[in-house]
């Protein structure tokens, strides 16, 4: 038997008992079926998205590391980055310097990317700002190591040709015995014309037929006149130098002949645009035009080059 349902009743001031009708009954249970359900499902709702299961939380966990190792990841790239960027500093300004080699141009160095959609699997990523960035900075410096890495594989192969190359520098004085620099390297007025030119070589005075020897090694260019050089010859010692020895007197190689560093290629004359027996001499590197008594080191002291090197930018 159900418990019974008592009312008070303000007038009579005694409790009456209450009959529920089946209605009212089945109104009661479905009433509190409701407020049940309710319940259940605002905790259900709580549950999903407020409180984490042990699964989330150890995704959460997992997540959170993640990102401090991309952190930490993206420090050190950063750390790699400027070891590199000192790699590529002394590579183009001193290792490459020494073997005459361009420096590597920024475009190669420093490479773009690409596409514009190149990362964007990534974007679905929490804190996909980070894991982009770390992956950008990682993907520049592998190909900054690849170019740098080729650089590297030239130098060996510049370095194995050092024998050769050094031998077909031109390295030493054309003519025999002490240099008379009549006329230096540089902008000076022109002894036959009287205006300011530039002067692309150095002329050494000599009597007329004294020997003109080759510089380095090479093979000959051109043998013949040549202008206001008149009879000129023009060596190629391959690695980008050239040389060029004016107003001879008598030509003693061909085009396309081999020579050897020191062998007698020519004598002093004053043919062509020239005042007096001399041989104007030039270098060119990689086809521009330098200083020839820079190249004297090989057969002068320190003293005697810096001396050279002195008179044939101020005379």
């Amino acid at each position: 038997m159900g418990k019974a349902s008592y009312h008070f009743n303000s007038q009579t001031l005694i409790y009456e008992e209450v009959h529920h009708s089946i209605g009212q009954k089945i109104w009661a249970v479905l009433k509190q079926l409701i407020i049940g359900i309710g319940i259940g499902v605002i905790l259900f709702i709580i549950t999903l998205y407020v409180v984490d299961s042990p699964r989330e939380r150890q995704l959460k966990k997992e997540n959170e590391l993640l990102l401090i190792q991309y952190g930490v990841l993206s420090r050190r790239i950063d750390e790699y980055q400027k070891v590199l960027d000192d790699l590529q500093e002394r590579d183009d300004q001193l290792y490459r310097a020494v073997f005459n080699a361009d420096p590597i141009p920024t475009s190669i160095r420093r490479p773009g990317f690409g596409g514009t959609n190149r990362y964007e699997h990534l974007l679905d990523i929490s804190n996909f700002e980070l894991v982009v960035s770390t992956t950008q900075k990682l993907d520049v410096v592998t190909k900054e190591m690849y170019v740098q890495s080729n650089s590297y594989d030239e130098l060996i192969e510049l370095l194995k040709r050092k024998e050769e190359r050094m031998n077909n520098i031109p390295a030493i004085r054309p003519l025999p015995g002490d240099l008379r620099i009549s006329s230096g390297y540089g902008v000076r007025v022109h002894p036959i014309f009287g205006d300011l030119r530039m002067h692309t070589g150095i002329d050494l005075n000599a009597d007329a037929g004294t020997p003109i020897y080759a510089t380095g090694n090479g093979t000959v260019e051109s043998s013949g006149w040549n202008g206001g050089y008149g009879n000129c010859v023009v060596l190629d010692h391959g690695f980008g130098f050239k040389s060029l020895y004016g107003h001879c007197k008598d030509l003693l190689v061909k085009r396309g002949q081999k020579v050897k560093r020191g062998q007698k290629i020519a004598t002093v004359g004053m043919t062509g645009v020239a005042n007096g027996n001399h041989v104007h001499y030039e270098v060119w590197v990689k086809g521009k035009i330098d200083n020839p008594a820079k190249y004297f080191f090989m057969d002068l002291s320190p003293e005697e080059y810096n001396e050279i090197l002195y008179i044939a930018e101020h005379r």
